[in-house]
């Protein structure tokens, strides 16, 4: 990545759970806006992760954490002292999505949907750099006021075993649904 992008440090790394797929799919898109890598931890790889970002992160650089600290223990945290770290993780998967989404900004007309609740659907539109709204079963306030502010168009991936039919015509109420 720092060849195609012609850098020899990044300016910022994401770090989520090797454990656990939401947050990474989620910090796909962050990835995208902010050039950056998605390093992915796990109990024993912590301090390979940490010598890794302090070989290659930018003097000034940001470290993005995805997930609260049942993701990414607090020692990863703990262990980048002397770093901009800056934490992305609410009380579920779908509220450090928002948070995640925000940290980026929205750039484009179309927003991804999909289930939060298996990874195959996400995990294949996660490569078009798109913002990824991961869903349950209905979608919470948080997430339909994000929605409403994005005035784009939504693209819901599954089918509705994935994302039901409820989700789907709350989403045509707010915008253009494919």
């Amino acid at each position: 990545l720092k060849e195609i992008l012609g850098v020899s440090k990044f300016e910022n790394i994401i770090v989520a759970s090797g454990e656990q797929f939401a947050d990474a799919l989620a910090g796909s898109y962050l990835a995208a806006v902010k050039n950056a890598p998605i390093l992915l931890v796990k109990p024993g790889t912590v301090s390979l992760v940490q010598e890794y970002i302090r070989a290659n992160l930018m003097p000034g650089g940001t470290v993005y954490i995805l997930g609260g600290e049942n993701a990414v223990p607090k020692t990863m945290e703990n262990g980048l002292s002397g770093l901009n770290v800056k934490r992305l993780g609410g009380a579920t998967r779908y509220d450090t999505n928002l948070l995640i989404l925000n940290e980026a900004g929205l750039y484009g007309d179309a927003v991804i949907i999909c289930t939060g609740k298996d990874f195959a659907d996400s995990l294949s539109a996660s490569a078009i750099g798109l913002p990824i709204v991961l869903v349950k079963d209905n979608l919470t306030s948080a997430q339909v006021d994000y929605l409403k502010n994005t005035s784009c168009n939504f693209v819901i991936i599954g089918g509705t075993n994935a994302v039901n039919k409820r989700i789907e015509e709350r989403l045509i109420s707010l915008g253009r649904v494919t």
